[in-house]
């Protein structure tokens, strides 16, 4: 293939992706659904895919499922999918921690998910998961009614709900030991957004992490390495060269992509708009926007890829 980029993918260049690729990565939200609705194609172009034997997972920097609630999930909605198939951030932070052989006991700022994932590779969360409330009628935090646990030598940063001013000093507290392991499942801002609501995202919890602190984190979301480093020492025959990473975001999914070696291709279902894609590529021809934002390829959604596969299986029949 050419060193071109932003290729409108179409019936021309069907062939080699198929023929060029064992492997498919999908992000989720925006890709495959817009939650709580699946988006058209989504569940057939799965399907499909598998039939042709190609290998597909879903790699999401979504903390909030297990790999096998996301399974699970999968299955109920017309795809049977596998655990290892999903490539969650839950499940990265914990093979992250098995990666460095890691011993002792972590503060997770997360959800359930967190302390499934970890707990089945023998990890220990001691405290974080769920409220921590302060007293309603407090206005201030005597610092010396806080228990603090001084087994604590990981800190990890993930979405919660529950975040409050209380957690935040529990975190910047034992990041203040030189000794403590600081990790974060990603930086995003946002999450998906609706029509009536701006919804922060892991990455303003890690802000203000970072902010009290002083400490930067070992971030093992996209775009990061860590995700596909994982994936890579899970299924060592997995090849950069011959995968393929299909998602909605150029700051995480495209760049994610890039950077690891991989065949980029953009969906304009999700947070990416033609006009904005249009936006960063002339900020790259200024030189003032990175290029490994820019897709190789781009689609207007799934249900068009789909659409080109069937052609091709047609005009093979």
């Amino acid at each position: 293939m050419s060193n071109s980029v932003c290729i409108r993918l179409n019936e021309i260049h069907i062939e080699s992706i198929l023929n060029g690729h064992d492997t498919f990565l999908f992000d989720c939200d925006g890709v495959l659904w817009c939650s709580p609705n699946i988006l058209p194609g989504a569940i057939e172009l799965l399907n499909c895919l598998t039939k042709l034997g190609k290998r597909v997972f879903f790699v999401t920097n979504n903390s909030l499922k297990t790999q096998r609630g996301f399974s699970q999930w999968l299955n109920e909605i017309g795809y049977q999918a596998k655990p290892e198939q999903i490539i969650c951030t839950a499940w990265i932070t914990a093979q992250y921690l098995k990666s460095i052989n890691f011993k002792g006991h972590c503060y997770c700022i997360g959800m359930q998910s967190m302390v499934e994932e970890l707990g089945r590779e023998g990890f220990h969360i001691s405290d974080g998961i769920g409220p921590d409330p302060v007293p309603p009628e407090a206005d201030w935090i005597e610092t010396n009614t806080i228990k603090f646990d001084d087994n604590i030598n990981c800190v990890i940063s993930a979405f919660d709900i529950h975040i409050n001013y209380l957690k935040i000093i529990k975190a910047a507290t034992y990041l203040s030991r030189p000794n403590v392991l600081f990790l974060a499942t990603n930086d995003d801002v946002t999450t998906p957004q609706t029509d009536i609501a701006i919804l922060p995202g892991e990455g303003t919890i890690l802000a203000s992490i970072v902010a009290a602190s002083g400490r930067s984190p070992t971030i093992l979301g996209k775009p990061r390495a860590p995700m596909f480093e994982s994936i890579r020492l899970a299924f060592p025959d997995v090849k950069p060269n011959r995968t393929i990473m299909v998602g909605d975001r150029l700051e995480t999914d495209i760049l994610f992509g890039n950077r690891q070696g991989l065949t980029s291709l953009l969906v304009f279902s999700g947070a990416t708009s033609e006009k904005k894609l249009d936006t960063i590529k002339q900020a790259v021809g200024k030189n003032t926007a990175d290029k490994d934002l820019l897709p190789k390829f781009c689609i207007k959604d799934v249900n068009h890829l789909l659409q080109l596969i069937q052609s091709r299986e047609k005009t093979y029949s």
